[in-house]
């Protein structure tokens, strides 16, 4: 799959889709030194259908889902938080992606995370976690998360959850250089 190809799967349809494949050394050169990540707001879509409007409810518990995910990678002294380049309004568009990516390599990030939400029915969401190397702007991680429930207690559990996956995975990616 061509470079321009990924990145447009990445970004495609408002969540993320696209290939993986491994981190470039780039990131490797610093295996002794705590990884430095950028964490942008991750995206928010509901085709449940459901007959109440949740918008206030959902954007709350995203919101406090992305706190969660930068203090648990600020408490983990192997990661280096890089404040995001785009705050909460970042563009999804390939081209846009490109500039987020050269931004947080700017900024001094070595991986940029993406991700995004769809609340597919009443009781079921997905969630997508995204780790690009922002020197090679390759695809170091991909995952698909499944959680069950839309209460504060389902959205913490699972924040744990990819959480510990996405930082396990990115130090496993690194290790392997």
């Amino acid at each position: 799959m061509r470079h321009s190809s990924i990145l447009h799967a990445v970004t495609a349809a408002g969540l993320l889709l696209g290939s993986s494949s491994l981190i470039s050394g780039a990131s490797a050169e610093n295996a002794g030194h705590a990884m430095a990540v950028s964490i942008d707001d991750f995206k928010y879509r509901d085709t449940s259908n459901e007959l109440t409007d949740q918008t206030a409810v959902h954007e709350k518990r995203l919101r406090a889902f992305m706190t969660a995910l930068r203090d648990d990678v600020t408490a983990d002294r192997r990661f280096q938080l890089v404040p995001s380049s785009c705050g909460t309004s970042c563009p999804t568009d390939e081209p846009a992606l490109r500039d987020r990516l050269r931004a947080a390599s700017l900024a001094g990030a070595q991986i940029l995370i993406i991700g995004g939400f769809h609340k597919m029915s009443t009781l079921v969401q997905f969630a997508q976690t995204v780790a690009i190397d922002t020197a090679s702007q390759r695809i170091v991680f991909r995952k698909y998360f499944q959680f069950r429930g839309d209460n504060d207690e389902a959205w913490q559990r699972a924040e744990r959850f990819v959480s510990g996956e996405l930082r396990d995975r990115l130090l496993e990616s690194r290790s392997r250089q």
